[in-house]
């Protein structure tokens, strides 16, 4: 009953194979598999069951000759059974069906929850950044906050809606609540293409998660200077080596990551010019930074400074927290009353080379910037310092 109708549905033929690959293995067994053909396109799933060549009968399909044959028909049968339940159940409830869904169901992969889609997907994902994965580990746990398990069925747009609005009774910013739905997005993308999810219910085409512009703090050329001009008195010693750090973003647009993972053969000597040839950690971007044409060679200064024989790392044993802690500190040292962080520095570098005439798509490529709208928001910045200095002059 079951078989005939699938078959009215045009569903999955299987077989049963034996060493389809033609080839023992060195104790000369081989695989049986599972073939599955639809849609003109085939996938083979292993039974995990090894037999001789005399073990296994063609013409029927089966195994024979071994003690244990009719249990191993038997569990032949069943995974052949189980496969066709997937996709029976599937196709009953109008959901579309594919071979690689038998793929992420055999994986552990296949289930109805998109909470726990979302996080199989973090979990085997080896090739986005540390600081990605992160933001989207921070997005799951939240949605199991707001709901301890979301199925496939309940992504709608009053469901994105409603969790919109818990995040901001948390408190969030309006752009770190656009960040938590541009990572669900993706999610939800990824499900479409592994035909977990119907495209013709994408609650995004509805749900347009808020975002405001944002104003990037840097410093201004004179800022700077009253950084660099900071002399540290004995009590304050411990605070150089955020100094050094912070100026040497400023210097070379490296974010606090890239810095503190920056190593020693990560500086390039060529043709008696120092430079950092590095891979970016948040894109994985490869970036090259001449330091020795970058602020008179300040940032070399430093490099040197840090540079020990028996360390790898230059700027390794600080974190992030510690440093923006003791910036506020160091900015109220300069009289610069404007919020400093660390991200500042790498503003800083960007919207000093521009203001310096720097061609926009250099500053790109010295930031690492993939596309150049990012990078044109730091000119908007300088139209309107440009602005501000320009309304002063008399030209009277």
């Amino acid at each position: 009953m079951q078989y005939l109708k699938l078959r009215q549905m045009e569903a999955t033929l299987f077989n049963v194979v034996y060493n389809r690959k033609k080839r023992l293995l060195s104790n000369g067994t081989a695989l049986v598999q599972i073939e599955a053909y639809l849609c003109f396109k085939k996938k083979y799933f292993s039974t995990n069951i090894y037999l001789i060549p005399d073990q296994w009968d063609n013409k029927h399909r089966k195994v024979k000759n071994h003690p244990n044959a009719m249990k191993l028909n038997r569990q032949i049968a069943d995974f052949v059974a189980k496969l066709q339940g997937v996709e029976l159940d599937r196709r009953n409830v109008g959901k579309p069906f594919t071979l690689d869904i038998l793929s992420e169901y055999l994986k552990g992969r296949f289930t109805n929850s998109f909470t726990e889609f979302v996080r199989n997907e973090i979990e085997a994902d080896c090739t986005s950044a540390q600081t990605t994965r992160t933001g989207q580990l921070t997005t799951f746990r939240t949605l199991r906050q707001f709901k301890k398990d979301i199925t496939f069925d309940e992504l709608t747009f009053e469901l994105l809606s409603d969790f919109e609005r818990f995040l901001f009774n948390k408190g969030l910013h309006t752009n770190t609540v656009n960040k938590y739905f541009r990572h669900i997005r993706k999610f939800v993308n990824l499900a479409i293409n592994k035909d977990l999810f119907d495209l013709n219910r994408y609650p995004f085409r509805k749900f347009k998660a808020k975002s405001e512009t944002t104003n990037r703090a840097y410093l201004s050329p004179e800022e700077l200077q009253a950084m660099e001009n900071i002399v540290l008195q004995p009590e304050f010693a411990h605070l150089q080596k955020t100094l050094d750090m912070f100026l040497f973003s400023c210097y070379t647009g490296l974010r606090f990551s890239d810095i503190s993972a920056l190593s020693k053969d990560k500086i390039r000597t060529i043709d008696g010019n120092v430079w950092i040839d590095t891979t970016m950690i948040k894109t994985t971007e490869p970036i090259r930074i001449p330091l020795y044409l970058l602020f008179d060679g300040k940032p070399i200064e430093i490099l040197n400074r840090y540079t020990q024989p028996d360390r790898n790392y230059i700027f390794d044993d600080l974190t992030n927290q510690y440093v923006n802690r003791y910036l506020k500190k160091l900015a109220s040292m300069a009289g610069i009353k404007k919020t400093v962080t660390f991200h500042t520095a790498r503003h800083t570098q960007a919207t000093f080379l521009l203001y310096k005439g720097v061609n926009i798509t250099t500053v790109q490529k010295l930031l690492g910037h993939k596309k150049l709208q990012t990078t044109q928001i730091y000119s908007k910045v300088m139209d309107k310092t440009i602005i501000n200095e320009l309304s002063v002059v008399k030209f009277g």
